[in-house]
């Protein structure tokens, strides 16, 4: 089994955010166009800001930052700061390659919902072919034997899955700490190592869950 991680960023093509800059408008009740004008100078920045931030969880705009990985128990690798987001996809691939003893199922907490559907469009976006058995997991269901998606696992009902954290606390892991996914966008331009680190923390955490959870 291969357990991992991603953290993404949002868009940095300037087409693209003009595209959103574009896609703002003042709420229905504002129908004059001083009034329009006036709440587009208060709110149109902040708008703008949020519709960017929310492209980090769409695989058509987004970018992947880094991935850490695992097909044990005690070591993990990563990939990032220093290699392209193409290269960053390309080791991961390449380890998924060379460990096809343990490539038979990933591993990882809302791997279905997120993690696999965002890397299979960056792949497709940007030509890198994935190796065959995490391509079958990319396209299988997110109950196929290929998959070990802890949330799911924990609960399959929407009402009752957990976050990873939540899990932390139940289980009695060390959670994540002061640092969460909202601040990878903010944190990787000036510390990137940083952002790697909660990643492959995140990994060794989702490790610990899965342990827990089929009692291991």
């Amino acid at each position: 089994m291969i357990t991992f991680d991603i953290e993404t960023l949002p868009t940095d093509d300037a087409e693209v955010i003009d595209a959103l800059k574009a896609t703002i408008t003042a709420p229905g009740q504002y129908k004059k166009p001083e009034s329009i004008a006036e709440w587009l100078t208060a709110n149109l920045e902040s708008e703008l800001k949020e519709k960017v931030a929310k492209t980090s969880f769409d695989g058509m705009y987004g970018r992947v930052a880094c991935i850490a990985f695992s097909d044990s128990d005690d070591v993990v690798f990563a990939s990032g700061s220093e290699h392209s987001e193409g290269d960053a996809i390309q080791l991961f691939y390449d380890f998924v390659a060379s460990n096809a003893q343990s490539s038979d199922k990933f591993c990882g907490h809302n791997l279905a919902g997120f993690d696999l559907p965002f890397l299979k469009h960056r792949s497709i976006i940007l030509r890198i072919k994935p190796p065959k058995d995490l391509m079958r997991a990319m396209n299988a269901k997110p109950w196929d034997d290929c998959i070990a998606d802890t949330m799911l696992m924990w609960s399959p009902d929407r009402e009752k899955r957990a976050s990873m954290d939540k899990l932390c606390k139940a289980f009695g892991i060390a959670g994540k700490g002061d640092f969460d996914g909202s601040m990878v966008a903010e944190t990787w331009p000036i510390d990137p190592q940083k952002v790697i680190d909660y990643c492959k923390d995140d990994v060794r955490r989702t490790i610990q869950i899965f342990n827990r959870i089929t009692f291991k």
